[in-house]
């Protein structure tokens, strides 16, 4: 039966709930309850990590209104890249909707992308051009791939190499993944400026690709070796990979398929089904990949936006394509909240919608059906929870996409068309300087910061736990315990492990006095028993012998 504290604990989670998923116009500088769980994955309250810094619209950029922004990107060199979907260009063809914005990190204007010169592709253009007079190709998709203003861009990324930066642009509703260089800025209010086209991305006609399933790109990232990934919705396979080049070289990590209970049954009945019959079942499929991020290590980090699946919501990837938290029992992990909440007859469950990794290796998820940022460090566990739904600072109607720079994280809002920039609290500072100085090997100095934390807040597990991790490298075995006894299953096991290596090492020559004295006291025994036996044994036989000689006698 669950304890007092417990019930408390889920009742106070279900009221921050309630209040989060309300809409509200009341505004304060923190508008959301902070809260975090325990041990148990029961939700309590805790101080918030985050807090908001300001609100960027399009209008501070210098761009007016923007219209339903769906990605945004910071380059190596600092710079911010939006995706601007719905943007209308007031000159251009009906098909041209969207634009890319580039700002400094400060968000002063650097220039916008509104259309494409193919000039410099002239040879990809040609064979278009044979393609669609051959029938290869139709005229309404050659019309697409090769229009000269985006049409609903949804994913950006910029590739920065010897100082040039060269941006991908997921142009869906064209088809395409468009890899451009802005060479000249130009001088109007928005600083219109002319993208010149290196590489075109389009459907592969390869016999991997099925050319009924259409190509209509989400999100784009490039990796070290300068290969083109690409999200794609209508691709359960994972992740289309192309060479720098163009070439299409196949997919890479495709999530597993749910093991719910209609894929089992399927399985048994295969078991038992011909053939035939086994092909007219229907095909259990994986969900497709939602979006994706890469780390400075060339690790690549994805995420599956499911109403309804809870396999491999967050991946990282070798570059064989192998999860490599499945090895370090991370999949098994609830990513987002862990509790579904129903209000006003409605369930709110985590659906992942983008992901960002910061160059210290910390995780943002950003959780579209809350509205919430769900803060991870390198080890996948939890730091912190902020953002949720609703009108004032800091909540969000529709989030698309989140980034990080520095200790800030930045949250895009595709339906009030604005940035929302978190800060961190004290707290948060606290608490991300112990996992500085604990990854630098600087066990001693992380303990300050953890029991300050712990002060602060006595309902944040995650201080038991760098506490307990800062006395098991330190050799303080017997403290480690008390930390991880409520806090960390597999903490207490290796501090228990280490404290008993330790207990037989130092007191190894009382236990080699015991283990000798022992085996004496058993020779000694076993010589007195030995002893004791042939004196019986003779004075038996002595006695036989006595009561047998008359007999022999006679």
């Amino acid at each position: 039966m669950p304890s007092i504290k417990r019930i408390a604990a889920r009742v106070t989670a279900a009221a921050m709930a309630a209040v989060t998923l309300m809409t509200s116009v009341a505004y304060a500088d923190e508008p959301y309850d902070g809260y975090n769980y325990d041990w148990w994955g029961d939700p309590v309250p805790s101080q918030n990590g985050y807090v908001v810094d300001k609100v960027i619209t399009g209008a501070d950029i210098g761009v007016g209104n923007l219209s339903e922004p769906s990605d945004m990107f910071f380059s190596d060199l600092g710079d911010l890249y939006l995706a601007d979907s719905a943007y209308k260009p007031t000159s251009g063809s009906d098909s041209a909707k969207g634009r890319i914005i580039a700002t400094d990190e400060n968000f002063q204007l650097k220039f916008t992308v509104e259309s494409l010169d193919f000039s410099g592709v002239q040879d990809w253009l040609d064979i278009k051009n044979s393609e669609l007079n051959t029938g290869a190709i139709s005229q309404a998709d050659f019309n697409k791939i090769t229009n000269l203003s985006f049409n609903g861009p949804t994913g950006v990324y910029v590739d920065v190499d010897e100082g040039e930066s060269t941006i991908y642009v997921a142009d869906n509703s064209n088809d395409r993944v468009v890899a451009f260089t802005v060479d000249e800025i130009g001088t109007d209010e928005y600083k219109t400026s002319v993208g010149k086209v290196k590489v075109v991305y389009t459907r592969p006609d390869a016999s991997m690709y099925d050319p009924s399933v259409t190509f209509n790109p989400s999100k784009v990232l490039v990796d070290a070796a300068k290969n083109v990934y690409v999200c794609i919705k209508s691709i359960t396979k994972g992740a289309a990979v192309f060479s720098k080049e163009g070439d299409f070289n196949g997919y890479f990590g495709a999530n597993r398929v749910e093991a719910t209970g209609e894929v089992l049954m399927n399985a048994f009945w295969k078991l038992i089904f011909s053939r035939e019959q086994a092909k007219r079942m229907r095909r259990s499929v994986p969900v497709e990949i939602s979006n994706f991020d890469i780390d400075s290590d060339n690790f690549i980090y994805t995420v599956t936006e499911s109403k309804s699946a809870d396999t491999d919501i967050l991946k990282k990837l070798n570059s064989a394509g192998t999860n490599i938290y499945t090895n370090l029992g991370y999949s098994d992990y609830t990513f987002g909240d862990a509790l579904t909440k129903y209000y006003r007859g409605q369930t709110y469950s985590s659906q992942i919608t983008d992901i960002d990794v910061s160059a210290d290796g910390t995780i943002n998820l950003l959780d579209l059906k809350t509205g919430r940022v769900f803060q991870y460090d390198d080890e996948c566990q939890l730091l912190f929870i902020f953002g949720g739904i609703g009108q004032q600072k800091g909540t969000f109607n529709i989030v698309n996409a989140v980034e990080s720079r520095g200790s800030n994280v930045y949250v895009l809002d595709g339906r009030k068309c604005s940035i929302t920039v978190f800060k961190q609290t004290e707290f948060g500072s606290i608490v991300h300087n112990a996992i500085a100085l604990f990854n630098k090997g600087k066990y001693e100095e992380a303990r300050q910061p953890w029991e300050e934390a712990l002060r602060r807040d006595s309902n944040y597990w995650l201080a038991y736990i760098g506490l307990g991790n800062a006395y098991l490298n330190e050799g303080d075995y017997d403290t480690a315990m008390k930390y991880f006894y409520y806090n960390s299953k597999s903490g207490y096991n290796d501090a228990f492990k280490s404290w008993r290596m330790n207990f037989i090492r130092d007191n190894f020559t009382v236990f080699a006095i015991v283990i000798l004295v022992l085996l004496v006291g058993i020779y000694v025994l076993s010589t007195w028993r030995n002893k004791v036996r042939a004196r019986k044994r003779t004075e038996q036989e002595k006695l036989f012998k006595e009561r047998n000689k008359g007999k022999e006698d006679v």
